[in-house]
């Protein structure tokens, strides 16, 4: 798979470096000066040619004259709302040049903002003309060319790293479900800690039965090609050390059990429903082979939730790994399930300073926050922080929520400790979805968590999400992945959250 080029040029003219057939795209930080040759640029710019697209105004024009060299300044009057509305201001102007230009290479130059959210537009640039499954290009070069080579690698040192687990977690959120099983999802996270020196452990049916994990053998009991399964890698692990816990939901196949997922329920796109493993599975690779110091472990519960006659009934009530009895009200509501005895049993075995869980949990999500926005819930302050940033830099926005006692209550019932079909009472019986699911995992909990529902950012709903096409956006994965790199104390981040 081509990852871009970077190639660091003279500041102020990168002329010399373009190559024939090439399109060059100017980006810039908004309301910044621009270099002489980029005024130029600007100035030179065929007026019947250039757009104007809300506060981003693209100029194109050849260097050279007609026939020459086409390129686009993006050309920015205002900073908008933050990086996440100037990426898909540009997604918009991008498939607008794309209809223009027929062209198969491509040269962005970046001024001034290649150490800063500058740098996801040109990503974004690149994902557009990749493939369906993320792996062929239309395009036969591309290339980041900037004056500040430095000031780049200083601001992202392990972009290749970065690169390769994000566009991972686009392949494996779009592969084939009959491809990506539970038992191939261990099989690639087995080959990494082979290849690099981290622990491997894989629970199959037989051990989860004797250790009581019910709650995931149920929802996978339907299921041979992709049965219910316990993934467990760690790095770096050693006694009084408390790691990094990442957990992410496995459902390889969701079609919403005997509770069968209608067309509307998106059911046509649930191979997305392995989504919190992809990310936690490329997040942990990622971390461990860009050098992260502390330690870490991954945990990963995932079968297919299919229809069979031993599929798991409504009405059913099972007893989870920490004792508590949950009933079965919604055999869709699935995700919740699988989660909440991987975080006992983890959190039991292997005492984490904070644990990161991330699951396409609730289709409310996309209701609730839309596709732009993931929900992070039980997060502390010093966290949301964090996050924050991390998402400044490159375009990615999130909303937090903490614990509410309504939200906790809407999991009671009188039938047993709780039941996987949440909800508010009947007069707001529509809202909280997110919440409601979020405070069953804490549930189960017994050290501090912060859940991600990846449901709506993490496949483009509305077509129109920055640097994606059919299917995954890659979204949440960098955030993260900066995150985490920059705040590598996982206590540090925990600090002030609480838990139920």
């Amino acid at each position: 798979m081509m990852i871009p080029a970077v190639i660091v040029v003279p500041p102020g003219n990168p002329e010399a470096q373009l190559e024939v057939g090439e399109l060059l795209v100017v980006i810039g930080p908004p309301e910044q000066p621009r270099s002489p040759w980029v005024q130029g640029l600007i100035a030179g710019a065929v007026a019947a040619l250039s757009r104007n697209h809300h506060y981003l105004h693209y100029h194109i024009g050849f260097i050279g004259g007609s026939g020459g060299t086409p390129y686009v300044v993006l050309d920015w009057r205002q900073s908008g709302q933050g990086p996440l509305e100037r990426r898909w201001l540009a997604h918009k102007v991008y498939a607008q040049v794309a209809a223009m230009f027929n062209l198969k290479k491509i040269a962005i130059y970046m001024e001034g903002g290649s150490a800063g959210p500058e740098l996801a537009l040109a990503e974004d640039l690149w994902t557009r003309y990749l493939n369906p499954r993320y792996q062929l290009s239309k395009l036969t070069g591309l290339r980041l060319l900037t004056p500040e080579g430095d000031a780049l690698h200083a601001a992202d040192p392990h972009l290749a790293v970065r690169l390769k687990a994000q566009l991972g977690f686009r392949q494996w959120v779009n592969e084939n479900p009959d491809e990506l099983t539970s038992i191939e999802l261990g099989n690639r996270l087995a080959g990494f800690c082979g290849e690099f020196n981290c622990t491997f452990e894989s629970l199959g049916r037989e051990r989860l039965s004797e250790l009581g994990m019910n709650l995931l053998l149920a929802v996978g009991q339907a299921s041979e090609r992709s049965p219910s399964r316990l993934h467990i890698a760690t790095s770096g692990m050693q006694p009084g050390l408390k790691p990094l816990l990442l957990i992410g939901k496995g459902i390889t196949f969701d079609t919403g059990g005997i509770n069968l997922k209608p067309h509307e329920g998106f059911v046509n796109c649930m191979k997305n429903d392995m989504g919190g493993a992809g990310l936690m599975i490329q997040l942990f690779m990622a971390l461990v082979s860009s050098g992260y110091a502390g330690p870490l472990a991954v945990v990963i519960p995932c079968c297919e939730n299919l229809i069979d006659a031993k599929a798991m009934k409504p009405g059913a009530i099972i007893r989870a790994y920490n004792g508590k009895d949950v009933i079965i009200e919604h055999t869709d509501a699935e995700g919740r399930l699988i989660l909440a005895d991987a975080i006992t049993y983890a959190q039991q075995q292997m005492r984490p300073a904070l644990t990161l869980t991330a699951a396409t949990l609730t289709t409310a999500s996309l209701r609730q926050f839309s596709n732009f926005f993931t929900p992070v819930h039980f997060a502390s302050s010093a966290f949301q922080a964090s996050l924050t940033q991390a998402g400044k830099t490159c375009g990615e926005e999130f909303t937090f929520w903490g614990e509410f006692l309504p939200f906790l209550q809407g999991n009671a019932t009188n039938a047993a400790d709780l039941t996987n079909m949440g909800r508010m009472p009947s007069h707001s019986s529509i809202g909280g979805g997110s919440s409601v699911a979020a405070h069953f995992l804490n549930e189960f909990a017994t050290s501090p968590l912060v859940h991600l529902d990846i449901f709506a950012t993490t496949w483009n709903w509305s077509g129109d999400y920055p640097g994606a096409h059919y299917g995954a956006t890659g979204a949440p994965f960098n955030a993260l992945f900066r995150c985490l790199r920059e705040a590598a104390d996982p206590a540090r981040l925990a600090a002030a959250t609480k838990v139920s």
